[in-house]
This record gives C-alpha cells, sequence and structure tokens, in this order.
C-alpha cells in the first residue's frame, strides 16, 4: 500500500494497521465464509495485538462491510461517468454493464468474496452501497431520458431492477466461468435489451418454437 508523504507517523501506523487487518479478513472471509470467521482468527493473520482490531472496527460484520461497499463504491463511480457520457442509449448500456464485468475479469478475488459470501452481500441491498447503486442508475436513467438518450416511454422503476438484476447475475457468471469475456458479456445483455431475444437466435428456429408453443396452447 502506497502511503502519501504528508501524513504523520501516527496515521501512517493507522493506515498501516488497518490494511492490514483488511487484507487479513479478505482470506479468511474466502477460506471460512462470513459465518465461520472470528475476529480472533482475522488476528492471528496480521502481527497486531487482539485489541488492536477494535480501534479501526467495532465488530465483524462492520469489517466485512468495509471490503465490499469500498470496492463496490469505486464501481458505482465508475458506472456513473461512463453513463453520463453515453451518447445512445446502446453506449448507455454496453459501457455500464462493461465496468463490472471487467472488474470481475481484474480482480477476481474480491468477486469471489462476494460470491461465496452471497447471503451477507444480499443483506446490504437497500442499505449503504447497494442502496446507491440502485439510486444512482436511477437516476441515470432519469438524466439520460432528459438528455434524449433514453425514450421517456421507459418504465424506468422496472428498467432499475431489470438492469441491476441482470449485471448482478451476469458478474457471477463470469465469476464462475472466465472464459466469457466482459465484452461478450455485456454485448449479450445490451443486444437483450435493445432488440430482444430474436437478435440472438436463429430467426427461422425462434418462429417454429413459438408456432409450436402457440399450437401446445390451444389444445
Amino acid at each position: 500500500m502506497k502511503l502519501p508523504r504528508y501524513l504523520s507517523k501516527r496515521e501512517r501506523s493507522k493506515l498501516v494497521n488497518r490494511s492490514a487487518i483488511l487484507d487479513a479478513a479478505l482470506a479468511c472471509f474466502l477460506d471460512l465464509g462470513f459465518e465461520a470467521v472470528t475476529i480472533r482468527d482475522v488476528i492471528r493473520r496480521t502481527k497486531l495485538a487482539s485489541g488492536t482490531f477494535y480501534n479501526y472496527f467495532p465488530d465483524k460484520p462492520s469489517l466485512f462491510r468495509a471490503l465490499v461497499e469500498a470496492r463496490l463504491g469505486e464501481l458505482q463511480e465508475q458506472m456513473h461517468q461512463v453513463r453520463e457520457r453515453a451518447v445512445d442509449v446502446r453506449s448507455f448500456f454496453y459501457e455500464s454493464f462493461l465496468v463490472p464485468f471487467q472488474a470481475v475479469r481484474d480482480d477476481p478475488t474480491f468477486f469471489e468474496l462476494m460470491f461465496r459470501n452471497e447471503p451477507v452481500v444480499r443483506s446490504f441491498y437497500h442499505d449503504n452501497v447497494f442502496g446507491l447503486i440502485l439510486q444512482t442508475l436511477k437516476d441515470d436513467l432519469h438524466n439520460a431520458v432528459a438528455r434524449g438518450v433514453i425514450p421517456a416511454e421507459l418504465d424506468l422503476e422496472a428498467m432499475t431492477a431489470v438492469s441491476f438484476g441482470a449485471g448482478y447475475e451476469l458478474a457471477r457468471l463470469l465469476s464462475q466461468q472466465p472464459e466469457r469475456t466482459p465484452e461478450a458479456a455485456a454485448q449479450f445483455v445490451t443486444r437483450l435489451f435493445l432488440e430482444g431475444i430474436g437478435s440472438l437466435v436463429d430467426q427461422p428456429r425462434l418462429i417454429r418454437l413459438g408456432s409450436r408453443m402457440l399450437r401446445g396452447a390451444a389444445r
């Protein structure tokens, strides 16, 4: 960790200690899972005294949140910036999805932490950073409508929910299947949103399938 030169010796020591605790916590949560990890497990992986932990974090949940929220906060800001620069609806969605998908490729350890401890992460859904991600997406959609980038007729509440869900689940798929590329995943979901299933499959086969479904429903 590179520290700013202007920090005092005491400030530097605090940042180093906090970083050591976070690094140790990341390893523990990956190895054991959130429920099994104890604060003692974390401190054992550092050179710090056992009581030092409480100078930085009040409990285990706050430690886990610190790990998750810092990284997701960065992603939220990056997605916001690319959506602000979008010049059309395709670039709005494609670039927005590409940011987290590239992050999965570039920082697989963090996403392994998230999905290894998914029940805990999902408890953040309407709180703090997850709530901020959802609200920022909704605000960005409204701003895009105002700029004429996205059609005004779009149901923005539904679009916010669907976009968030698609991004989250595809990020998990990329984490599990690293042979998939971020670009292909972003292209897939963007085409699905803008052009529908028909753009992603063989059209004659899709028509035959639709016909069989209609005949079955009529019986």
